[in-house]
């Protein structure tokens, strides 16, 4: 070999020194350095976790218990309280006529002045006709009442009772109440009160003076019941 041709190598660290030297990574960095990064990340969830449990202390401070603060509260007791007591009985329906035959129902006027009387009166809408036929005897008379003697009051009940027999036969009846000329002071009190009775009663028809020249008396004309036939005398149109 020429001199020339000769070639120098270093056994020392096994590199050719005319190469750069390479940078070898130390395995034990960098293990250490992956468990500094997980200390933090584990540091961060901590604190977090710890912060939102302090928040839901202090919110659940601030509700107030409503337990504890009723805790020595004493209920009061109600000693008055009574349960109604329940009616068992089975409702019974009132029988026919019943309202009539006790009094129930019954219908009064005061002592009011009327100016006023008629001597027939009408609201069945056919006027005259109705009060020719009552003054004719169109109309059978299923009964007749004399109230001489009677109080006002007394006399009012009477009408009432008198009403209701003569509809269960007949839609036709006689009153008699006089003409008051013996009355105090002349004024025909029972009179006057009867035939005001008679204008404002719901079931009277109509009324009038049976018999010319005497005012003592009034014929009246009622409402039929329904569903009644009523064979005792002609209805003529009353309803």
């Amino acid at each position: 070999m020429r001199p020339s041709e000769r070639r120098f190598y270093s056994f020392s660290d096994g590199l050719n020194r005319s190469h750069p030297q390479q940078k070898t990574m130390n395995p034990k960095n960098s293990f250490q350095d992956t468990l500094q990064a997980l200390g933090k990340q584990a540091k961060k969830q901590s604190e977090a976790a710890e912060q939102q449990r302090r928040a839901a202390a202090r919110k659940q401070a601030e509700e107030p218990d409503f337990a504890a603060l009723m805790a020595d509260v004493t209920p009061l007791k109600n000693t008055n309280r009574r349960e109604p007591e329940r009616d068992t009985a089975p409702i019974k329906p009132r029988p026919k006529d019943t309202a009539a035959d006790n009094g129930e129902g019954n219908f009064y006027v005061g002592d009011g002045q009327w100016l006023d009387i008629p001597a027939q009166f009408s609201k069945n809408g056919r006027g005259q006709a109705d009060i020719k036929r009552l003054q004719s005897g169109y109309y059978t008379v299923a009964a007749d009442v004399d109230l001489h003697g009677y109080t006002q009051e007394e006399a009012q009940q009477v009408l009432n009772e008198f009403i209701a027999f003569v509809q269960k036969r007949g839609v036709c009846g006689e009153i008699i109440h006089g003409s008051g000329l013996g009355s105090a002071g002349y004024q025909p009190k029972l009179k006057n009160l009867v035939r005001r009775w008679l204008m404002l009663h719901p079931e009277v028809l109509a009324y009038a003076e049976p018999h010319k020249n005497n005012d003592g008396a009034v014929r009246i004309l009622l409402k039929r019941r329904r569903g009644e036939d009523n064979d005792n005398g002609k209805n003529g149109g009353a309803y």
